[in-house]
């Protein structure tokens, strides 16, 4: 992370910092000229996503006469903003500090980093993949910078852009039909075949991002932007179920250079289904051992309100963007940090 005194005595760190900044001030104008409206919602939460495998920062307030209120640092503003959709906003963006604990401290990862989040409601996923397309061409137009990379790769952003689907991934990289590995037990006895150990607390997604992360995410996106669609059921407790098939849900993400950049949903808006699905999350958490907290309830209230459908949402990693347009060795180094010598010497 950047200090403010190799703010004052290094040129490049400088630099990085200051093309963060620019690449910040590009982000919102392009969505202020397509009619976003910016918002701004909580930090501190009292009730955290449910996701198995994020964890929160908890904290605890003090009200003027010493009452508690515990609280957690948001891992995303998902939930704040589907909100928001339900009071009528259809088109809005926000870029906003997020937690997560445990994460590892350099590279791709640090435990507070920024988030772009949009949603449009009613919108769709080819909607948000031309919003991204067209949100990096315009950066790397106004930077100067058509092509994009990390550790010395180069990837065009100005070109065509490429669409593929997880199952079609696995055929090319796997020779593997993904149709016929749905369910637990047959992605468990696929990846022992392969040579993965799997345990029986693995769940599903464990197993398959063994597999996914060690033969298929290095490669994707090298030669042009990759948007991969189409994921398993299993993956996506936050997501509407394709209607074209409804074992796959309908997710995206985003991958340039081997490297995920953005995440996103065809917003799941069945409320009785979506607290299915967030009961079983946190029955999960509680399986692995991990701390749990109820459902937010006034989200499941915002979905029963009714929110425009289709709607579609997706979050993006500011600090990733700016580390492939500035070509940082890893995202401590566009992160101005104010935490002293003691955070440089443990981490």
């Amino acid at each position: 992370m950047v200090s403010w005194r190799e703010l004052r005595d290094n040129p490049r760190a400088r630099q990085l910092l200051e093309q963060r900044w620019l690449i910040l001030r590009l982000v919102r104008e392009w969505f202020w000229s397509r009619n976003f409206a910016e918002v701004q919602t909580p930090l501190a939460v009292r009730h955290a996503g449910q996701e198995p495998y994020l964890n929160p920062v908890s904290l605890t307030l003090q009200d003027a006469a010493g009452a508690p209120y515990p609280l957690q640092l948001h891992t995303s503003p998902e939930y704040s903003l589907k909100k928001l959709l339900a009071a009528g906003f259809p088109r809005i963006f926000e870029i906003t500090k997020t937690f997560r604990d445990g994460e590892d401290i350099r590279g791709l990862h640090h435990p507070e980093f920024t988030l772009l989040e949009w949603y449009r409601a009613p919108g769709t996923l080819a909607e948000l993949m031309d919003d991204t397309e067209g949100l990096f061409k315009a950066i790397g137009e106004k930077l100067g910078a058509p092509t994009v990379g990390i550790s010395g790769e180069s990837t065009s952003v100005k070109g065509a852009w490429k669409k593929k689907t997880m199952r079609a991934l696995w055929q090319e990289w796997l020779d593997a039909d993904l149709n016929n590995l749905l369910t637990r037990e047959a992605l468990a006895e696929f990846a022992r075949a392969r040579g993965y150990a799997v345990t029986a607390g693995d769940a599903y997604e464990d197993i398959f991002f063994k597999i996914f992360l060690d033969k298929i995410e290095p490669r994707l996106g090298r030669e042009a932007p990759l948007f991969v669609y189409d994921y398993p059921s299993q993956m996506a407790s936050l997501s509407r179920l394709s209607p074209r098939d409804p074992r796959y849900a309908e997710r995206f993400e985003l991958y340039i250079g081997g490297v995920e950049i953005a995440n996103a949903f065809g917003e799941l808006l069945d409320a009785e289904e979506q607290l299915r699905r967030l009961e079983a999350d946190q029955a999960h958490r509680q399986k692995l051992g991990k701390p749990t907290w109820a459902v937010d309830q006034d989200f499941i209230a915002a979905l029963r309100s009714g929110i425009p459908a289709p709607a579609a949402g997706i979050a993006l990693g500011i600090d990733r963007m700016v580390l492939l347009f500035t070509g940082a060795r890893g995202i401590e180094e566009v992160i101005f940090h104010t935490l002293g010598d003691q955070w440089e010497q443990q981490n």
